[in-house]
């Protein structure tokens, strides 16, 4: 912080005359100056440092003017105090006798020199007179160094942290590339375990010797919906039959359709146990009977709980061929396709068909963006087709409605599903 006090006394010593308002015109300008110079200073100078550097010059200023008025009031005292010069007498002073001799003479030589002297000082030129901006803009001038050189008003701003760089280190690019590389492994490996249909064809069991032991089982757990020991709970609504229809084709014209049977669906929400330590969980049925081809078949679509199977829902289709019936067996299947009722054509349910015994199949969905698909599919489209092949090689579909109790249930457990 600069010496303000000597500063304005500098000035105020410069005046030709220290009247109060030529004192005031010289704080004033100082004040102004101050600020103009702080406020120039870069980087700028906060206003906290400004104030402070102005109540600096105003303390100045009230101590100069306090030093001021009282040597004002010491003078006058003084001159108060002078004593009075003692009135002269009738008797006149008696002057001083003429020097003599040598006195003389020297008198009378130095006598022309010392009257010489007051005339060459009037012949000298004399300096004009200086106001009070120029006494304290002078005052400035030659203090300003020293009171730079002896403290500085204000601490050098610190240089900004330069940028830092964008581009990046070889660290995080070898991260990146690990990271990249292993969701490489880990995607090529899921699509290779997710297209793989042995691993759907580990849901077939063990044939036995006994027609009848190659329907229990697990098998019959999930396509027969049969009820071994402690078999699984199920809860059923009640029935509404919505329309149905059995499309078949002939061997000659496999795009031309033959014959249209009527059929009916019947479609319901139930519980099923996925075994031991396994949890209930929602499924839909639907049992499709028809009666003019002597042909019954179910379909159970379930979420998927057995960790050995790499698809995220199932569905078990069972083919139940009537006596009489002139259609046979069931060979294949395909993968069921969802639509309108006002479209011809729709849209497949990706999943690959496995077949598991004879009339029996089983669809593994897939996981993953796919299966999402699927879920859509599912619940908003209302009517699901079914493309088979009999055993002597006729092509047929059978085309399923929903209804409303069918949409119902698809919501119902498909909401289930994603608990």
């Amino acid at each position: 912080m600069a010496d303000y006090y000597s500063l304005i006394s500098r000035a105020i010593s410069a005046l030709p005359g220290q009247t109060p308002d030529a004192r005031q015109g010289v704080y004033e300008r100082a004040r102004k100056a101050l600020v103009n110079q702080l406020r120039s200073i870069q980087p700028p100078v906060a206003e906290a440092d400004i104030a402070a550097e102005s109540r600096a010059l105003e303390e100045a200023i009230t101590r100069l003017e306090i030093e001021l008025a009282r040597a004002n009031a010491q003078g006058a005292r003084t001159k108060t105090a002078a004593p009075a010069k003692p009135a002269p007498t009738g008797k006149p002073e008696s002057a001083p006798p003429p020097p003599t001799g040598a006195a003389a003479s020297a008198t009378t030589a130095t006598a022309p020199a010392r009257a010489a002297e007051p005339a060459k000082s009037a012949l000298e030129p004399q300096p004009a007179p200086r106001s009070a901006e120029d006494a304290w803009r002078d005052t400035l001038a030659d203090t300003a160094p020293a009171a730079n050189g002896r403290e500085p008003q204000r601490p050098a701003a610190p240089l900004p942290r330069p940028p830092r760089s964008q581009r990046p280190s070889g660290r995080t690019v070898a991260l990146a590339g690990v990271v990249v590389s292993l969701i490489a492994v880990v995607g090529a490996l899921a699509w290779y375990l997710r297209e793989r249909p042995e691993d759907l064809a580990k849901l077939k069991p063990a044939e036995t010797g006994a027609k009848g032991g190659a329907e229990g089982g697990k098998f019959g757990e999930r396509v027969e919906g049969g009820a071994p020991t402690g078999g699984p709970k199920r809860v059923t609504t009640v029935p509404v039959a919505q329309k149905a229809e059995l499309w078949v084709a002939s061997l000659q014209e496999p795009d031309k359709v033959d014959r249209i049977y009527n059929a009916n669906v019947v479609w319901r929400l139930e519980n099923i146990g996925g075994g031991p330590g396994q949890p209930v969980s929602s499924a839909i049925r639907g049992d499709v009977d028809v009666p003019e081809a002597k042909l019954k078949l179910s379909l159970l679509f379930q979420k998927n709980t057995d960790s050995a199977l790499s698809a995220s829902h199932t569905v078990n289709i069972s083919f139940k061929p009537q006596p009489g019936t002139t259609l046979g067996n069931v060979k294949a299947i395909g993968p069921i396709q969802m639509r309108r009722p006002d479209a011809r054509s729709g849209e497949k349910i990706v999943g690959i068909p496995v077949p598991i015994t004879e009339n029996n199949f089983l669809i593994g969905l897939m996981r993953g963006d796919r299966e999402m698909r699927n879920i859509q599919l599912l619940r908003s489209l209302s009517v699901l087709d079914l493309p088979i092949q009999f055993a002597d090689g006729r092509p047929a579909t059978i085309n399923m409605e929903k209804g409303a109790s069918g949409e119902r249930v698809f919501a119902d457990a498909i909401d289930s599903w994603s608990r």
